[in-house]
């Protein structure tokens, strides 16, 4: 079996006069990278027809992969507008007790913590909450990833040589970013597009126009940033230094294109986002080879991973390691995870993400990519981070995975028919008979073996 070096003490690697600056944690989590190369107003990528849906959002309906009443997009928003997240968390408190059962369970949890250092502490800021759990909840985080990457290691000792090297740099360098450890880390153009589409969608979700406008440019410069590297083989003494040639011309062509984006970025009020100054920050780094401390990031590592293993013969093992890789904890899992993702965050950027996976969507229960229509009687009301978890699977293999959502969906049917029989339904525009349907599309797309048959006799 393969010893990871933080096995044996952790901490070890942390520099004991700043052992807890985090103050490189500002990089989001990376997701897989968007599959358009444009960003669009909210607006203009909602889905169509389902604005009833929408407004049914305020009277209280339950998701239907949660159980639990979603928060309204627009009570976000004004929340947003308000600035509500900057100010102390007394403050705070008092704004998000309405939405204190609609949270879910680890930010539920992140809350409730909140509300008690309120007592004690009502000056804070929700960036001095996290500051002070940091410390404790890294630990507690470490030891968490510690059996997952013990596991990882020891199923890697059985890849060929070739693919354990890569494996051994991977490893060397999660070992130091675990550390919060200066690392050499390679300069990704997908992963610098997908983090400024990120910040590109916030703006969007915000309306500020100019901002929004400014970042599209940038992002227009980003698609031009090159994406190989140059492969370095055993080759002639001739190839190696036409190799080396076109890595610095890759090396300056890169670090030109990030120069053009940090002009924009300081000619308008994109200069004030601290977080993606971070970004062009680390980039520049990474376009260098110039160590730099950021943290572990869960994703980007089983993406790693999975580019190391898709070379695999094995696939048996392959599939080991990659199984293995998703079992490390995620911030909808792990409190610890979730408060180390935003140390050093604004406190805007954390409320944002405290309300923002409790937020009404609207998802289609066939999926878009699956020929799903964009039409009413295709569509139901869930939180935004479980339609992102729900991703592109089928209604049956999510009623398998999830056998909750059976009782969930009794649940929404319920409240559904409870708004309709009060006359709401008639107010927001929704047709009765959305209820019908729902019914008889989830009976269709449910296990033949186990059918949803929801009970829809209180409706009048």
């Amino acid at each position: 079996m393969r010893i990871l070096p933080i096995i044996t003490n952790p901490l070890l690697g942390i520099n004991k006069n700043n052992q807890y600056d985090y103050s490189q944690n500002r990089v989001p989590v990376l997701k897989q990278p968007p599959q358009t190369d444009t960003v669009t107003f909210e607006a203009r990528t909602r889905a169509k027809y389902a604005e009833p849906l929408r407004e049914l959002m305020k009277y209280g309906v339950p998701g239907l992969y949660s159980g639990k009443y979603v928060i309204p997009q627009e009570d976000i928003n004004k929340m947003l507008e308000k600035h509500t997240f900057s100010r102390t968390i007394r403050h705070i408190v008092k704004a998000l007790k309405p939405y204190e059962d609609r949270l879910l369970d680890v930010e539920s949890q992140f809350f409730r913590i909140v509300k008690n250092m309120a007592k004690t502490n009502p000056q804070y800021h929700l960036e001095d909450v996290i500051r002070v759990l940091a410390p404790e909840h890294n630990k507690k985080l470490i030891r968490q990833q510690i059996p997952v990457l013990e596991e990882i290691s020891e199923l890697a000792s059985f890849m060929p040589e070739e693919q354990q090297i890569e494996f051994d740099k991977l490893i060397d360098n999660v070992c130091k970013r675990i550390n919060h450890e200066p690392a050499i880390l390679p300069f990704d153009a997908k992963e610098l597009r997908y983090k400024l589409h990120q910040i590109t969608n916030e703006y969007s979700k915000k309306h500020k126009s100019e901002e929004f406008n400014v970042m599209l440019k940038i992002m227009r410069i980003a698609k031009k940033m090159p994406d190989k590297k140059v492969k370095q083989e055993e080759v002639s003494k001739a190839k190696k230094v036409k190799n080396a040639k076109a890595e610095k011309t890759m090396v300056r062509k890169r670090a030109e294109l990030l120069t053009q984006m940090e002009v924009l970025a300081a000619e308008s009020p994109l200069k004030n986002n601290s977080d993606l100054m971070k970004i062009f920050t680390q980039a520049r780094a990474k376009i260098y080879g110039t160590p730099v401390v950021i943290p572990f990031n869960r994703k980007s590592f089983i993406e790693d991973i999975k580019a190391i293993t898709d070379t695999l013969s094995n696939t048996k093992l392959a599939h080991q390691i990659n199984q293995a890789a998703i079992k490390l904890p995620t911030s909808h899992e792990s409190l610890s995870a979730f408060i180390m993702k935003h140390a050093e965050l604004s406190s805007e950027k954390i409320g944002y993400n405290l309300v923002s996976p409790s937020a009404g969507n609207i998802d289609h229960l066939v999926p878009h990519s699956k020929k799903g229509r964009n039409c009413l009687e295709n569509y139901a009301i869930t939180t935004s981070y479980m339609n992102s978890e729900r991703a592109h699977k089928s209604i049956e293999q999510q009623l398998k995975i999830h056998p909750e959502t059976y009782k969930f969906a009794q649940q929404q049917v319920d409240r559904l028919i409870e708004l309709c029989n009060s006359g709401i339904f008639k107010k927001v525009k929704l047709p009765q008979h959305y209820i019908q349907s729902f019914a008889n599309l989830m009976l269709k797309l449910s296990p033949k073996e186990k059918p949803l048959i929801l009970n829809l006799d209180k409706l009048k």
